[in-house]
């Protein structure tokens, strides 16, 4: 297989490993992983992984436990576009200067993708967009990566992102995270949800891609909770089209 470069996600995991002073500790510990997928390593998904560029940027603005968690979906924007993925860990009080120049950068149009008919958005009042308006500024998505609960109050807390509009996701999609569940029929995974960002910016063949390779990771991980190899079939075959 050939070597794959470390992207954001990644590095941002190895800093955090790195300054960690306890282990994480979840179910599935014990499972020898893919130190780049983080599946069990019969199951690895890295020969299947698509490299693809975007004409929209994402940001991954992780709660510090979600980093460490195999579960975890924002990982697989960051594999599909490399090069438009920039991940953050999220901090009510001091938030990354890196983080903070890029909300600043006038040639970016940001988005903060959540729910707008929350009660936490409702109390904040911010400008809603259904559609990406038409200009020449880099539309830029900021995906809050935790739990619903820890996403709400990420959202509720980050006095910084105040000034950011929401936008307002597409009905009609089909919820597909196998893995964790939502009782909210509007909350999405976080691939999912870039997925939608990118139907919204146009880039149907883009979200394609990612939702293949967000499903392809779903029955890779359901294979690693029953200790079986995958079944290697047609989702493979189209995604190993794209390398």
């Amino acid at each position: 297989m050939p070597y794959l470069e470390k992207t954001s996600f990644q590095r941002l995991r190895d800093r955090c490993l790195a300054d960690s002073t306890t282990e994480f500790s979840a179910r599935g510990k014990s499972v020898i992983r893919c130190e780049h997928c983080q599946l069990a390593a019969y199951a690895c998904i890295c020969p299947w992984q698509p490299r693809l560029c975007s004409g929209v940027e994402f940001v991954l603005l992780l709660h510090r436990i979600e980093i460490f968690k195999p579960t975890n979906t924002g990982r697989l924007i960051a594999d599909v576009f490399p090069a438009q993925t920039h991940a953050f860990c999220w901090s009510r009080t001091e938030p990354d200067q890196q983080l903070l120049d890029l909300l600043s950068d006038s040639n970016r149009q940001c988005f903060l993708v959540f729910p707008a008919d929350t009660p936490e958005a409702k109390a904040k009042a911010r400008e809603v967009f259904t559609e990406i308006p038409q200009n020449d500024k880099l539309n830029t998505f900021i995906l809050l990566d935790a739990t619903w609960k820890q996403s709400g109050r990420m959202f509720h807390l980050s006095r910084w992102l105040e000034g950011v509009p929401c936008v307002a996701l597409p009905e009609g999609v089909l919820r597909g995270y196998a893995v964790r569940k939502s009782h909210q029929d509007d909350y999405f995974s976080t691939a999912e949800a870039a997925a939608l960002c990118l139907q919204m910016a146009g880039e149907q063949a883009n979200s394609n891609a990612l939702l293949d390779y967000f499903q392809l990771f779903n029955e890779h991980y359901l294979a690693t909770r029953g200790c079986y190899p995958p079944v290697i079939g047609n989702l493979h075959q189209t995604l190993a089209a794209l390398k």
